[in-house]
């Protein structure tokens, strides 16, 4: 049952985000950006775990450009599709570091892979379709990052960036899913409640 019905959220939401026109997505991008460096936790944090953007997610090239330039220990995904692992591995050059891995997101390259023990990491940025004010997140169905956080410290701050349509009522969840502390849109900080509830799907926007 929850299966189906994060797949039917999951449809609403990409068809939505999809929708942005591009330009205007850069620039929701680019005020996502503003709010997360005004996040405490962000901004004093010396490791962080940056998924790179794919298709019509908030651009995150920006940010990890930024990143390094401040001198921040900057991660990034590598996942291996076989067991649907994946590692955090440091990156020093946008141009340099990056080739076409899974699923035609960017990685580091294999050749020159310098592996983060994850309980180092002192925030995790989240992808996601969709978030809700208790910080539920619905995925893309893999459970990479549900195995990943597994290996992150307690003290560990999970902050996702969204744009405002991808807040919706409410994220069916299951016991292995992690909840976010923060979510981070265009337009506000979400400081979430972390309380998986069973209310049915309901929003405004979706």
């Amino acid at each position: 049952m929850i299966h189906k019905r994060k797949k039917e959220l999951r449809k609403k939401v990409q068809e939505l985000r999809d929708s942005i026109d591009p330009e205007e997505r850069k620039a929701l991008s680019a005020r996502v950006a503003g709010n997360l460096w005004s996040v405490p936790e962000f901004a004093e944090a010396r490791t962080i775990l940056f998924f790179i953007s794919f298709r019509s997610e908030v651009d995150t090239l920006p940010m990890i450009r930024r990143a390094l330039e401040e001198g921040k220990r900057v991660c990034v995904p590598c996942t291996e599709a076989n067991d649907k692992s994946m590692v955090a591995s440091r990156i020093m050059d946008l141009e340099e570091d990056l080739e076409m891995g899974n699923y035609n997101i960017l990685e580091p390259k294999r050749d020159c892979l310098r592996p983060v023990n994850p309980d180092e990491i002192d925030v995790v940025l989240m992808p996601g379709v969709a978030f809700d004010l208790t910080g539920g997140r619905l995925g893309y169905g893999g459970g990479y990052y549900d195995r990943f956080l597994e290996k992150c410290s307690p003290g560990c701050q999970l902050i996702a960036v969204a744009f405002e349509l991808q807040i919706v009522e409410h994220v069916p969840c299951a016991d292995h899913d992690h909840h976010i502390h923060k979510i981070v849109t265009e337009k506000r900080v979400i400081e979430c409640s972390a309380a998986c509830s069973t209310a049915p799907i309901h929003s405004a926007g979706v």
